[in-house]
């Protein structure tokens, strides 16, 4: 299986473990000033790419250094450190919030090494209190270490009680295990049944809906959003607060979508949305009141996620659809069709010929289409699904003419051996939501997210079986995810070689 045994966390989840460990009431954001997470993964959480060089280290150090002054600054503050608990002995407080920042219970040897540490604390913060000045210095150290900033996963047979709470907290919460799983582990109560339990009561939570948020912002890249820039002389409608409105509605969208009890086929399909006025300006909908409403789209132009504003518009260009890009992003994000790498320097599109106006999908086709050098992936996968929302322009507003030219949306698409014809994106949406791939691809874009790794060979058996049962059973989005860290794969990791 392709795993590490030592997953650094990601600073995502740096920051919802410090704000938990140190029980702060919203996140200290102290990342921000970090040496960027960066992976070559759909998902920022791959602890298999996420290294740490010096400059990070650094980062690691001053934070750690900032955040133990901060817990230690009042007895309010170590109050919380140590959740409600009230000592005054050096190895009560080393065996406590060791156990914590570390995950498990800490050794002898290590909690003597920190005691003896402790002790030097009045030394190194002299105008501080002898056990204020203790618990800095420890906390400082702890806050250092591989067993807090890495997932160690050291067992020789597979994963100690201990480690399975941590993968599966960090998989569904992103964060630290809580008192009580990290109890169960300790019991050891995460075995058979008390593991399915303590799996519902974390995914009961709304620690998971931010999760699964998070999953679905990071797979429709809604980071991009950000970058949508139009000419208002061309798209009156936009404007920079736009751009927030796009990443709002689709994660209210989403959050819906889970919240509801919704599948896959929800999330490709559902006729309705939730705008604010600057959306309902481009959908051409009735305008709420103030803040967002739910609109239901009644007149068969919109479905599901992609003919939402903000894919469409992050998938275009400045004036133009880009039916290439929106293509390139569902076969690698949606389908997980296996497309070959691009040239190294792609020739531009041709311009258009004022003379002769074509629709853009007649010269995409002329460029890259049967009979071209892009005959294989563009012909029969990137352009066939581009196509479809060729209905929606640079901005996501709905088009019947390009240039007064009718606009063509039809197409069809290869869907493993099940060709469909489709015309527009609504009905491209529903072909894809009832083809196998679609669902096993869904459950390969989980299964990286919730494992934190890339994917492998030998998650293909799973990915297969959960795609499998989220198409013929409507799988809710929930328990897709149920589905994933109960399975054999999740709990357990292979004998080293």
């Amino acid at each position: 299986m392709a795993s590490s045994r030592a997953p650094r966390l990601s600073h995502a989840q740096y920051e919802t473990t410090i704000q938990d460990l140190l029980g702060l009431d919203a996140p200290a954001n102290i990342t921000q000033s970090f040496v960027g997470d960066s992976t070559s993964s759909v998902f920022a959480n791959n602890g298999g790419e996420l290294v740490v060089n010096g400059d990070l280290w650094a980062d690691y150090q001053r934070a750690a250094e900032a955040l133990a002054e901060k817990a230690t600054a009042s007895p309010e503050a170590l109050a919380r450190l140590l959740q409600g608990a009230s000592t005054t002995d050096p190895s009560a407080f080393v065996e406590r919030v060791g156990r914590r920042t570390f995950r498990r219970p800490l050794t002898s040897a290590e909690v003597d090494t920190y005691v003896a540490l402790f002790a030097k604390g009045a030394a190194l913060f002299p105008q501080s209190k002898a056990f204020d000045a203790g618990a800095r210095v420890v906390l400082e150290a702890l806050l250092q270490s591989p067993h807090f900033l890495y997932r160690l996963e050291l067992e020789e047979r597979g994963l100690t009680a201990y480690e399975l709470a941590s993968r599966l907290s960090y998989a569904l919460w992103q964060t630290m295990p809580d008192a009580e799983l990290l109890a169960a582990a300790e019991s050891g109560a995460l075995a058979g049944d008390g593991y399915t339990s303590q799996v519902r009561r974390l995914l009961d939570s709304e620690r998971t809906r931010d999760t699964a948020r998070a999953f679905h912002s990071q797979l429709l890249q809604v980071f991009r959003y950000a970058d949508v820039t139009r000419a208002t002389t061309l798209f009156p409608e936009f404007s920079p607060e736009l751009r927030t409105s796009m990443a709002e509605e689709t994660q209210r969208f989403t959050d819906d979508v889970f919240a509801s009890g919704g599948d896959l086929v929800q999330l490709l399909t559902a006729p309705y949305t939730f705008v604010d006025a600057r959306l309902a300006k481009v959908y051409g909908v009735t305008a709420p009141g103030s803040g967002f409403s739910k609109v239901t789209f009644t007149d068969g132009k919109r479905g599901g996620v992609l003919t939402q504003v903000g894919f469409l518009a992050a998938n275009s260009s400045s004036t133009e659809p880009d039916a290439i890009h929106r293509g390139t992003f569902v076969n690698f994000r949606i389908l997980c069709s296996q497309l070959t790498p691009p040239p190294v320097v792609a020739p531009p599109l041709p311009a258009d010929d004022p003379n002769n106006p074509q629709t853009l999908r007649t010269r995409i086709t002329a460029f890259s289409g049967p009979g071209t050098c892009g005959a294989g992936c563009h012909s029969k996968l990137i352009n066939p699904a581009g196509f479809a929302f060729e209905h929606y322009d640079a901005l996501g507003r709905w088009r019947d003419q390009e240039k007064a030219l009718p606009v063509d949306a039809t197409g069809e698409y290869d869907f493993e051996g099940a060709v469909r014809t489709y015309d527009g994106a609504v009905e491209f949406g529903r072909a894809a939501a009832e083809a196998h791939m679609t669902h096993r691809c869904y459950a390969k874009q989980w299964t990286e997210f919730l494992f934190g790794r890339g994917s492998a060979p030998e998650d293909q058996a799973l990915t297969r079986r959960v795609g499998l049962a989220s198409l013929e059973q409507h799988l809710p989005l929930r328990a897709v995810m149920e589905a994933l860290v109960t399975s054999a794969p999740f709990k357990t990791r292979p004998v080293d070689p």
